[in-house]
């Protein structure tokens, strides 16, 4: 039986895997981020495996571009490890909740207007 429920806190979402459509681990799951006045969820935060020596490696994605896997208690990243490098990462934790308005452009300018494979 999976952990994961068909509905869910973000904080129970909090460190399950994030995996490659191959099953090669990317990372965790450090973070899902909500639109106040929306309500909706505007992106995950992966934390990569690989920390750098400058600090933790913390990228947004597009909610959109992942896909829980409740089979096997993880998400899948539905884009290429080479386009999630490629992405401004953030060095703490701090630096995405400090982030101004322009942080959803800069995930939709970089990963374009992300829609799932049908």
């Amino acid at each position: 039986m999976s952990i994961l429920p068909r509905i869910s806190s973000a904080t129970a979402l909090h460190g399950i895997s994030v995996v490659s459509p191959s099953g090669r681990h990317v990372g965790t799951l450090d973070d899902v981020v909500v639109g106040v006045t929306t309500g909706r969820v505007l992106h995950a935060v992966i934390k990569l495996d690989n920390a750098s020596e400058l600090g933790e490696q913390l990228y947004a994605v597009p909610w959109e571009a992942l896909t829980l896997d409740t089979a096997y208690d993880r998400c899948i990243l539905n884009v290429p490890i080479e386009t999630l490098r490629a992405a401004p990462a953030f060095p703490t934790r701090d630096a995405i909740h400090d982030a101004d308005p322009r942080l959803r452009r800069m995930i939709h300018t970089h990963f374009g207007e992300y829609r799932p494979a049908a």
